[in-house]
């Protein structure tokens, strides 16, 4: 149990952030993560940003899983950034086709920081 916490913390960074995180070193994997056209450069630009960001949150996270009082405010920042993204794809109609491997991925995160949140409340 004692675990548990760091454990999920570096499920989260590495596992739900890590890997998208790693397409801003590598761009040409971005077309094929998110199912979109290689020759839009506006369009890939923001989304090997939106990996460098991913890269931010997993050290976040790894952060986190070895200091207590990082804990709350990363798992907040982890939340906020998957909850919009979900929010954002329903509100569009973007739940499936060419997203629907980031929202599955979004929602198992979702569930690891429920699981989380429970935890370091119980801890408390």
């Amino acid at each position: 149990m004692n675990n548990a916490v760091p454990i999920l913390f570096y499920l989260l960074g590495l596992g739900i952030h890590g890997v998208p995180a790693l397409s801003a070193l590598f761009p040409s994997k971005i077309a094929k993560l998110y199912g979109i056209p290689a020759g839009d450069n506006t369009l890939m630009t923001l989304l090997q940003h939106r990996a460098v960001l991913f890269g931010i949150i997993a050290l976040a996270c790894i952060y986190a899983a070895h200091n207590a009082s990082a804990r709350w405010p990363v798992l907040i920042g982890v939340v906020l950034s998957m909850g919009s993204f979900m929010i954002i794809a329903l509100a569009r109609g973007q739940m499936g086709g060419s997203l629907s491997k980031v929202v599955i991925v979004d929602a198992v995160g979702l569930m690891i920081a429920a699981i989380l949140a429970a935890l370091l409340v119980r801890m408390n």
